[in-house]
């Protein structure tokens, strides 16, 4: 098995409008016995403006035991993100998701008739207009954490898709401009794993430094205030 530290603007599946130039395609290439493994190995996936930890199973074995401890959810994942609006206390939210259907495009949305998902959040600092996160996903659906931190109203920076949030504050556009020429995507970061090892049954921890665009977002609101 192997774990990669994905960039940016990287997508994981090809799909219709990104058949090449994706993860699966590099596995293949580095390890073209991959194809006899479901998804090339991918035991999870990242948005492909999400950066940070992916595991990778390298044969079929791995792929198995990953995928069950993943559905038991024994594998834990931690994210750090940065959120708009002011989140303070630490939280849980329960709300099912679901595929839907919109004019040019599928994105996912909080329905009644969707599938179980809990994200858990942690308040690591609080800034004027802004809050850094720590987030825990209990369940991994699509989009799962920009979806819900959208419905509670704390869109995360940069997210173009799920992007609503409180309009209880005014931000002058010197500094909306700012933030957006410091980040150019969702302000998400999977930055921890722990997970059992498939064959040696001793417990993986690992760990991703945030990347520059999210630290240098981070160093803005620390000593920008409006």
């Amino acid at each position: 098995m192997l774990v990669i530290n994905k960039i940016n603007n990287l997508v994981v599946h090809p799909a219709n409008k990104n058949k090449n130039n994706t993860i699966f395609n590099s596995l293949l290439f580095h390890y073209p016995h991959l194809r006899d493994v479901p998804r090339a190995g991918i035991v999870h996936r990242l948005d492909k403006n999400t950066t940070g930890l992916m595991i990778i199973a390298k044969n079929m074995n791995s792929y198995m035991f990953l995928k069950k401890e993943l559905k038991k959810h024994n594998i834990i994942r931690e994210y750090e993100t940065i959120v708009n609006g002011i989140i303070k206390k630490n939280g849980i939210i329960n709300y099912p998701i679901k595929r839907v259907y919109k004019k040019n495009y599928i994105c996912m949305d909080i329905n009644p008739l969707g599938k179980k998902a809990i994200t858990k959040y942690f308040v690591k600092n609080i800034f004027k207009n802004h809050t850094h996160l720590r987030i825990r996903l209990e369940t991994g659906r699509t989009h799962q954490i920009r979806v819900h931190l959208s419905y509670i109203k704390n869109s995360i920076v940069g997210d173009l898709v799920y992007k609503q949030c409180k309009n209880n504050y005014i931000i002058n556009n010197f500094y909306k401009n700012k933030i957006n020429q410091i980040i150019q995507r969702q302000a998400l970061h999977a930055c921890y794993l722990k997970f059992k090892h498939p064959f040696f049954n001793i417990n993986i921890k690992l760990y991703s430094k945030l990347p520059n665009d999210i630290n240098n977002l981070i160093n803005f609101l620390k000593k920008n205030k409006i």
